[in-house]
């Protein structure tokens, strides 16, 4: 008999939802063990901002996911299950959403979880800058003419999207990322608990950041295509800089903003930190996303792999990446969700 056997769900609903998930929870404890460990040997100041990200997470978060619940649910229940009493029936499925504890308990410690998590990958990686010099610029640039037959990604990408609207576009799904992860590590964290897509996801998201965004950022640490001058790499990046800021002077170009007030952070006069191009966090976490969501439904993947897509090419277009670090993320996304059902498999509970 399995210790999740053991433990009655109803009556410990926290220890079963944490012997359920718990190469997720030891994986995240070893991140943030770590962290403090960095904290006393820089003398850097260690606050993952737990407050701060799960107000964000569950003020905006929360509306949107009961909205699409109840709107999924009223959709069954009309159209597959031909229900001849749909309020009652919707009813009964919340009352017994809410009586399952081991789900909602799950869930809540998931999320702070998830919350620890991203506020340690941030602080480790605002320390890439701090503890290794970027270094890997030039020849990230040389890889990207060399694997794209001498031309700058860049410059493909402006040829065939680089109208005002099209960068507008491109922005947009950018920013836009912050509210899908969120929202779909919100719906993972209150996925029944041994729902194994959900917890492979979970893991993987560990992984990626801690290997992608914190490890190999560390070991090739560079800035991207928009500081390249400004660190004395020369003027190859100079015409997509000077494309975006015309771009600007039409359609709104909110990226300009915030990569004025990252460097403005390393030179330490702003707010903002954590410049780290290698590998794009935003490809590698997107990608994740999208077989995560494949796994749920085709059309899901399609939907999401599009997004994908669209901040891939978002990357090189609005210089924060060169394709390398796209093309990084997407393999390491990849290893971390092939890895995570072995983790998930090997490590939880049946």
């Amino acid at each position: 008999m399995t210790l999740t056997a053991d433990i009655d769900g109803r009556k410990a609903p926290v220890a079963f939802a944490v012997t359920g998930a718990m190469p997720f929870f030891g994986l995240i404890a070893a991140h943030g063990a770590l962290s403090v460990v960095l904290a006393f040997a820089t003398g850097y100041r260690f606050d993952p901002g737990m407050a701060g990200i799960l107000s964000m997470i569950l003020v905006f978060l929360v509306p949107w996911f009961l909205l699409l619940l109840l709107i999924r649910r009223v959709v069954l229940l009309a159209v597959v299950d031909k229900s001849e009493r749909p309020i009652a029936d919707l009813w009964s499925v919340l009352k017994a959403l809410a009586a399952d504890r081991p789900r909602l308990f799950g869930g809540a410690l998931r999320l702070a979880a998830a919350a620890f998590l991203i506020g340690s990958f941030a602080y480790q990686k605002e320390l890439v800058a701090v503890l290794q010099p970027f270094g890997w610029d030039q020849a990230f640039a040389d890889l990207d003419r060399f694997l794209h037959l001498g031309h700058d990604p860049y410059a493909l990408v402006l040829a065939a999207a680089g109208t005002p609207w099209a960068i507008t576009t491109l922005n947009a799904a950018y920013h836009a990322w912050f509210f899908v992860i969120y929202f779909i590590v919100f719906v993972a964290c209150f996925a029944p608990p041994h729902h194994r897509a959900s917890s492979v996801f979970l893991i993987a998201l560990v992984l990626t950041f801690a290997i992608g965004g914190n490890l190999v950022a560390m070991a090739f640490s560079s800035a991207g295509p928009v500081y390249f001058e400004r660190l004395g790499l020369g003027d190859d990046f100079v015409p997509l800089m000077t494309h975006l800021a015309q771009a600007a002077e039409t359609s709104p170009v909110w990226a300009l903003d915030v990569q004025e007030g990252l460097w403005d952070g390393y030179a330490g006069d702003g707010a903002l930190a954590g410049i780290s191009a290698m590998p794009s966090m935003h490809v590698a976490t997107t990608v994740l996303l999208a077989l995560y969501a494949a796994s749920y439904a085709r059309w899901a993947g399609i939907l999401l792999w599009i997004f994908a897509a669209l901040i891939m090419v978002g990357s090189v277009a609005l210089g924060w990446h060169y394709a390398v670090d796209g093309y990084a993320g997407a393999l390491i996304a990849w290893a971390a969700w092939r890895a995570g059902f072995w983790l998930n498999d090997r490590f939880s509970p049946a």
